[in-house]
């Protein structure tokens, strides 16, 4: 099987233990003060909140790059449009529009630019502003819904409650992750921004010590001028606008030239640096636009070459009704936290890495075609697309 050889090569080029089996979700707790609570798997999405050492998480998912999922603690909260809200008198919203897009929320910014979950009409949701939105406010704060995730990174995460913690602080620590009806259902979770981070994950013996570097290499975003601030609010806005749509219609030339121009007018380091991140996210951006013109290419370059034995052609790998299509082959890799499986195309070539979310099993896929939905990403390492796989659907194959 020369197909299984290829994609063994592919991954064996981060050696590292073997996993074992883990069950979701499990609780854990944070092994050390102002862990960094973030909006995606990687230390390019905006922080959200920071967590006590002694903090209880619960956990739902191991990502690569060393990052885990978990339901959003207490003081967590997200953004939807207004407009798209009717208030209720009992400190519930109902969803007035199809596929209502839900934002992310930061304790420590105005960044929304990253979205998970969208809602479904008459879909009810929990209004944080006790009075509702202020007049004529865009945005209405709301409670996480369901399907809706944070991360921290795994060396910061452990399954005991730390020792070292004094008795009077084991009882104050007690931050319980969000009271919720109901755990995190799957649903169409899609991560707009940011990319999985390269960091491996280490023991936590000097956790400490990483995690006051980590605060201080990733702090709060500082004080901008209010005119700089406007316009980077600007950018923001827009960028999350486009890339909502298929990124084929991404044109970043215009947030590009603003962006620039706010470096060039910064009038201090504060103002510099969040230009720099602008334009960082901006390239960001572009890059997956590229990559995913490549792929389209590659795709429509092989459309006419033999499909595979027995003369059957496979579904078309673009099909708009999943996140992913192709054939699904076993991955065999020695890394911790790498991807189990992976799509591959008539000609062997991998479409995108695939990992189950919990209390999906795909071993009984193995070698059928199959559209996949769940959580998208981009392993920034191998240089594929990444897919978190919640639903699977076998697809016909049809006879040439």
């Amino acid at each position: 099987m020369q197909w299984r050889i290829v994609l063994a090569t592919i991954m064996a080029l981060c050696a590292a233990a073997p996993t074992r089996a883990v069950d979701f979700p499990y609780e854990a707790y944070v092994n050390s003060a102002d862990v960094y609570v973030r909006s995606g798997p990687g230390r390019n999405y905006y922080p959200t909140d920071k967590l006590p050492k002694g903090a209880k998480v619960e956990v739902y998912r191991h990502d690569p790059g060393g990052w885990y999922a978990i339901r959003p603690p207490r003081q967590s909260f997200s953004w939807v449009a207004s407009r798209h809200l009717d208030l209720n008198s009992d400190g519930l919203a109902t969803v007035n529009s199809p596929r209502v897009v839900a934002r992310v929320g930061s304790a420590f910014s105005d960044a929304r630019d990253v979205i998970q979950v969208r809602l479904d009409e008459g879909e009810k949701v929990e209004v944080l502003d006790s009075h509702g939105p202020a007049k004529d406010s865009p945005w209405c704060k709301i409670a996480p819904p369901s399907g809706e995730f944070r991360w921290v990174f795994a060396k910061f995460v452990e399954r005991e409650l730390p020792h070292d913690l004094a008795a009077d602080e084991r009882e104050a620590a007690g931050l319980e992750p969000m009271p919720r009806d109901l755990a995190p259902r799957m649903r169409d979770v899609r991560l707009t921004s940011g990319s999985e981070a390269n960091d491996a994950p280490r023991d936590s013996a000097g956790s400490q010590q990483a995690a006051s570097q980590q605060a201080a290499d990733d702090g709060p975003p500082r004080q901008t001028t209010p005119v700089i601030q406007r316009e980077i609010d600007y950018i923001e806005f827009k960028l999350s606008a486009m890339v909502i749509d298929d990124p084929s219609q991404w044109s970043f030339t215009d947030l590009k030239r603003r962006a620039e121009a706010v470096l060039r007018d910064a009038q201090n380091s504060a103002d510099r640096g969040q230009a720099r991140v602008l334009l960082d996210k901006l390239a960001r951006f572009d890059d997956i636009k590229q990559r995913h013109e490549a792929l389209k290419q590659s795709r429509e370059e092989t459309a006419g070459r033999t499909g595979p034995p027995g003369g059957y052609a496979p579904p078309k790998q673009d099909d708009p009704r999943y996140d992913g299509v192709g054939r699904l082959s076993p991955v065999v890799s020695q890394k911790t936290g790498a991807p189990q499986f992976a799509l591959v195309d008539s000609t062997n070539n991998v479409i995108s890495f695939v990992t189950p979310a919990p209390g999906v099993n795909l071993r009984p896929f193995i070698d059928k075609y199959i559209g996949v939905n769940g959580q998208r990403g981009y392993l920034t390492e191998l240089q594929r697309q990444h897919i978190s796989v919640q639903r699977v659907t076998v697809l016909d194959v049809q006879r040439r």
